[in-house]
């Protein structure tokens, strides 16, 4: 006689970093294996050979074991669904949305449901017309895995998610650096700028969660703090570890805020012994005192942004003996349209007695992360001087953490 398989939910919880609570859960289908341990069904998805007729039913039948139990908890919190693409393709204007007639039926509140779709896949013509149904019933969007695979930014365009959920597998290649960190922060960036709160999976391990918090994630979820579990629990529960998370994070970030501090007090310094050695465009450079290790360029503009100078290019070497050496190259390129050059003479304008330091930046051609000091000086110059950023230039002390200031 052949077993009926069973398909159940479970609920992963999703914390509020801001709140130190569970406010909502990510509903994912599960079944029992041949020894009865719970297992999960993600890997149907992705196998052609399951029949995708099999796999709808099954999917809802699991949406819709999570909203009756839903509609049963006394917890304030939300609830997240998963939708694929591949379903919303097939529902025409004048069908009724089976989630939306789901929460109907069992009373929920449309605007505590969470409609979650992975990024990539499915039109997007027909996604904004199904997502405005959603909409309409007040239910929020997000996007799952973006980041993975071939990511659209359309998409963030079209529309208009309330969550981004970080793809997992670029978050924790991001945690090692590189061009991945890069692209993480930009997305973290995009969330910002489009209102979109960011959503860290994943989250294993306490670097991974402070990494979360330094990614700018409003959310997080993952085995460092539970397990997608059978049913919900105290929304409080994390409340102590966040906070001591908190403190520990707070206090580390205070530490390399004061190195980073120290840091920039030092180049700073050292640019104004620059200053002291150039003569019109020529720099004295054999009488400069030892220079801080990062400080790396100095090139002279006008204020029409044409460098008049050459670059003064400092290697350090063996036993922190520095060289300076004089590259043509770029002398009569027009630097006018970098951030660098209008902040310092917007600085002159103020009356800012002080260096203005650009935001970090990518060099192209050292590929290290770097900034620009400038400073506005008399007969029509502007002294800049690049720098590497510490975290680039000392990550082993520091660690991966985003350069701010």
């Amino acid at each position: 006689m052949m077993v009926q398989v069973q398909y159940f939910p479970y609920f992963q919880p999703i914390i509020d970093i801001n709140r130190m609570a569970i406010m909502g859960y990510e509903a994912l289908a599960r079944t029992r294996d041949k020894n009865d341990r719970v297992a999960s069904i993600g890997a149907l998805f992705s196998d052609p050979d399951f029949d995708r007729r099999e796999l709808l039913t099954i999917d809802r039948s699991v949406r819709e074991q999570a909203l009756a139990y839903f509609a049963k908890s006394q917890h304030d919190v939300f609830l997240s669904l998963n939708l694929s693409p591949e379903w919303m393709d097939h529902i025409g204007d004048d069908t009724p949305v089976p989630t939306i007639a789901m929460t109907h039926k069992w009373g929920v509140d449309p605007s505590r449901i969470l409609i979650e779709f992975v990024e990539g896949a499915g039109n997007n013509d027909n996604m904004q017309k199904l997502l405005a149904r959603y909409r309409a019933e007040g239910m929020r969007i997000a996007i799952d895995d973006f980041g993975a695979g071939s990511s659209h930014l359309d998409r963030i365009i079209a529309l208009e998610p309330d969550i981004i959920k970080l793809d997992m597998n670029l978050f924790k290649r991001a945690m090692a650096g590189g061009i991945s960190q890069e692209v993480v922060q930009s997305i973290a960036h995009l969330a910002r700028r489009t209102g979109s709160e960011l959503l860290c999976e994943g989250v294993e391990t306490e670097q991974e969660f402070y990494f979360a918090l330094e990614c700018g994630a409003r959310y997080v979820q993952g085995y460092f703090f539970w397990p997608a579990l059978p049913e919900f629990i105290d929304p409080d529960s994390p409340k102590e570890i966040i906070r001591l998370l908190l403190e520990g994070f707070v206090k580390r970030n205070l530490n390399r805020e004061k190195q980073l501090m120290q840091y920039m007090q030092e180049m700073e310094h050292y640019f104004l012994s620059v200053q002291s050695a150039l003569k019109d465009t020529e720099l004295n450079y054999n009488s400069l005192h030892q220079a801080p290790h990062g400080f790396a360029r100095v090139f002279v503009c006008r204020h029409n942004g044409i460098q008049i100078s050459p670059n003064y290019e400092l290697s350090h070497h063996a036993e922190d003996q520095c060289i300076w050496q004089v590259d043509d190259s770029n002398r009569g390129s027009n630097w006018s349209m970098r951030p660098y050059f209008y902040q310092a003479l917007a600085a002159k304008e103020l009356q800012h007695k002080n260096q203005v330091a650009s935001q970090p930046y990518r060099d192209v051609r050292s590929g290290r992360m770097c900034q620009t000091i400038g400073k506005v000086l008399s007969n029509d110059r502007i002294l800049f001087a690049a720098i590497l950023c510490l975290d680039d230039d000392d990550s082993d002390r520091q660690g991966n953490g985003f350069y701010r200031r």
